[in-house]
């Protein structure tokens, strides 16, 4: 699925349908030192590097993890989120939904995020307004086994 969200805040989201982030306390610290994938319980909070803008996001569901591409991107983190529902969605930082929702099997799942373009979007702040593309998403999400016990993480 390819979507255009719209920035502002300088992020965006990849939750479970009818879900919030449950963020961790420090995660405006994670940020500030260069992260870009926060995980927060059902999804993960995306800091661009631009704003006010439409970055080109891709999002895909694959079986297993998919091989890496790595030198591709500029930067590429992986994190774990977990869906009781098996629906996530692109949404903007007020919770406005951007495309269709995107199946996946319920329980655990990690996504590797990978971007580029973050350096140039953020040369734009204050220069142009809601732009599009110029910073480029992928976002690969696959899911994990359940661990022994009761599946939590």
């Amino acid at each position: 699925m390819d979507v255009l969200p719209r920035i502002e805040y300088k992020q965006f989201q990849l939750v479970e349908d009818q879900k919030a982030l449950d963020l961790p306390a420090d995660w405006a610290r994670q940020i500030a030192g260069g992260r870009i994938a926060v995980p927060g319980g059902a999804g993960l909070l995306l800091a661009t590097g631009g704003n006010d803008f439409y970055p080109a996001v891709r999002v895909e569901v694959r079986g297993a993890e998919p091989p890496g591409e790595d030198a591709l991107w500029e930067v590429v983190e992986t994190a774990e989120i977990r869906t009781e529902s098996g629906v996530l969605r692109v949404r903007t930082w007020d919770g406005g939904i951007v495309g269709e929702g995107l199946s996946v099997a319920p329980g655990r799942c990690r996504v590797r995020v990978h971007c580029r373009g973050r350096a140039e979007a953020a040369a734009l702040i204050g220069q142009e307004l809601y732009y599009e593309g110029v910073e480029e998403w992928l976002l690969r999400v696959w899911p994990l086994p359940e661990r022994n016990g009761a599946g939590l993480s």
